[in-house]
Parts: C-alpha cells; sequence; structure tokens
C-alpha cells in the first residue's frame, strides 16, 4: 500500500564486477534522489573494487558472498528475501542495471505521471548508440519500434506491455510474493509473466526516460542476444504455467507472450517470405505469410518515418546482412553458459 504524501522509491542497481562504471552510474543517480528516496547497490559477487566505489560515492550497499553469480534474477531473489522489511519502507522499487543513465529530474518525472492506481511500470528506455555501429543502430532502431509503435498500441487497447530488465518500477510487495521463482537468467521475461499471472496490469511511464547502452560490435552483440536465446527457451519451460495462463487470456495475453518470445522480429519476416513462396501454388495459404510480410514492411517504414535521426538507420539497413549474420551467431552461441553479459565496454 502507497503511503501517504511524496512517492518513496528505493532505486535497486544490480552490479556484478562493475568498477569500471560504477563510481560515475552512483554519481549521476546520487543527484535525483529526493528526502526519503534511496540509492541501493547490490554486488552480486564482486571481485573487482565495486563495492568500495559504490560505498564511496555515497550508495547503500548490500554484497552477496555465496551461491551463483550467474543472473540478476538470482541476486534479486536475495536481495528480496533478505532485506524485506527495508524494501517495505518504500512505495516502489526502481530496478536499473549499473551502466545506465537518467535525467536529473528523473524521479520527479515519475512522481507527477504515475497513474494512482498500478503496481508494476515500465519506464521508457532510450538506446544509447554509436553513429558509426551499424549493429548498435540496428539494434537501437529495434528497441525503438518496439517501444514507439508496438508497445503504444497496446496501452491504447489497454493490454500489459513487456518488462525490460532496467527502468522497472513495481510495488515491495509484488516482487516479494513472486520472489521465490525468480532463479531465472532472464528477469524480465519471469517479472513479466510472472506479474501478469499475478492478475497485475504493467503499464508505462513514457515520459521517464532511462538511457541505456546498446552493443556496438558484433561479437558482443552476438554474446548478449545468445544470452536472450538461451533465456526465452529456459524460461519457455520454467514458466509453462504462467505462458499457459497468458494464453487464455486472448489478445491481450497473446501479445505480450509476442513480444516476449517471438524475437528477432525479421526472423519471422523471412520466414513469412520464404513459406510465402514456398506455398504459392496454394494462394489461399500464401496470401496469409504474404500479408505478414507487408505488415513488417510497413511497420519499419512507419517507424522511419516517426523516429528522430531516421538517415542514421536508413544507412544502418544497408548492413543489415552483418546484423542477420550477428543474431545467426547468437543462436549458435546460446548452446553455451555466458552470465553477466554487458552492452557497455569496460
Amino acid at each position: 500500500m502507497r503511503h501517504t504524501g511524496e512517492l518513496t522509491i528505493a532505486m535497486l542497481i544490480f552490479a556484478h564486477n562493475e568498477a569500471s562504471f560504477i563510481g560515475e552510474t552512483v554519481k549521476n543517480i546520487a543527484h535525483v534522489l529526493g528526502s526519503n528516496d534511496e540509492l541501493i547497490v547490490i554486488a552480486d559477487n564482486c571481485t573487482d573494487d565495486t563495492v568500495k566505489i559504490a560505498k564511496d560515492m555515497g550508495a547503500h550497499v548490500y554484497a552477496r558472498t555465496r551461491g551463483s553469480s550467474s543472473s540478476k534474477g538470482q541476486a534479486l531473489a536475495w536481495f528480496l528475501s533478505n532485506y524485506q522489511d527495508i524494501l517495505q519502507s518504500f512505495d516502489f522499487l526502481l530496478v536499473l542495471d549499473a551502466d545506465t543513465q537518467i535525467a536529473p529530474n528523473y524521479l520527479d518525472i515519475i512522481r507527477e505521471n504515475i497513474p494512482e492506481k498500478g503496481e508494476a511500470f515500465q519506464c521508457f528506455i532510450f538506446p544509447q548508440y554509436d553513429d558509426q555501429s551499424p549493429i548498435g543502430n540496428l539494434a537501437a532502431l529495434s528497441y525503438l519500434l518496439d517501444q514507439r509503435i508496438s508497445d503504444k498500441i497496446r496501452t491504447m487497447l489497454g493490454w500489459p506491455v513487456r518488462l525490460r530488465g532496467t527502468g522497472m518500477l513495481i510495488t515491495p510487495d509484488v516482487l516479494i510474493k513472486i520472489r521465490n521463482k525468480l532463479d531465472t537468467s532472464v528477469e524480465d521475461i519471469a517479472l513479466s509473466l510472472l506479474i501478469t499471472a499475478a492478475g497485475i496490469h504493467i503499464g508505462r511511464i513514457d515520459q521517464a526516460v532511462v538511457y541505456d547502452p546498446v552493443p556496438d560490435s558484433s561479437d558482443t552483440a552476438s554474446r548478449q542476444r545468445a544470452r536472450w536465446f538461451r533465456g526465452q527457451w529456459l524460461a519457455a519451460r520454467q514458466y509453462r504455467k504462467e505462458i499457459a495462463y497468458a494464453l487464455t487470456k486472448g489478445p491481450r495475453g497473446w501479445s505480450l507472450l509476442s513480444s516476449l518470445f517471438l524475437k528477432p522480429r525479421w526472423l519471422f519476416l523471412v520466414a513469412s517470405l520464404f513459406l510465402a513462396l514456398v506455398l504459392s501454388r496454394w494462394w489461399w495459404i500464401s496470401l496469409f505469410f504474404w500479408g505478414q510480410v507487408l505488415f513488417g514492411l510497413l511497420y519499419l517504414i512507419i517507424g522511419l518515418i516517426i523516429l528522430p535521426d531516421r538517415k542514421t538507420f536508413i544507412i544502418a539497413l544497408l548492413r543489415l546482412p552483418t546484423y542477420i549474420f550477428m543474431w545467426v551467431r547468437s543462436i549458435i552461441l546460446s548452446f553455451r553458459s555466458t552470465p553477466w553479459l554487458k552492452a557497455r565496454k569496460e
């Protein structure tokens, strides 16, 4: 239950050997805190100076020194299980990555725009990309299209949106109730499914922007997406009951599942084109797949029209084969375990 007066927020940063930039992140975030807010760093089995640097910069640091350091989900479950009393003194918990940046008035924007009712929200993630990196530009384009078009349509229809791993604003009670089911490498998928299965709507706060780096090299992007692929497969098995629940909810549930599992979009576009050509003898069947191809192209065109910096994205699209190769490599790498992948260079 929310307290009376100003909304209180605990900002949680999960870090595993982030000494190279945790100081910058803590310094940036400390300036936005209100008098009753708190900045907490959860240092997950760190072997570098992450703990010392975060403390020196003024953050409250909780160090996890036992168990596996294989995922943020496990670190979140540990923190929720051991520090419930502290967390329940706040109205909301805001989960951030160790390399994200926010505006000085970020929390003020949240307080001004958060609905009176609601227990789970996703802030807008603006990808930080290098104009000279086609891989980073195409990854950024995908992020922006998904939020500017797909999530906006879902919100207009009153459907839930997915959580994205950072910029997640959730009440302590909700997180504490599901803490025992967070042993996963894809906490964004897990939280989206578990919270929705609990009958809680996930809304958006687009006015509050989190700046998040995207991979700027094929190698880094491949390793990150390999973790996503592997996590999707494991999540499909681990959270099958929650997936079944979403399936029973009709279009609103199907939409959420598609945003979580039907990635990358280009793969399904290529598959639709292939099936449309192969099944051309049966025009009534191929027509469906041609419709999917047309929809995908219109989706991209509309996105390029409404997004700023469209010239950069159009030029990056000329390197699409490189992007596709990166994804193919990701599928191959997904059979290997690579925890705590980072998008930002150290």
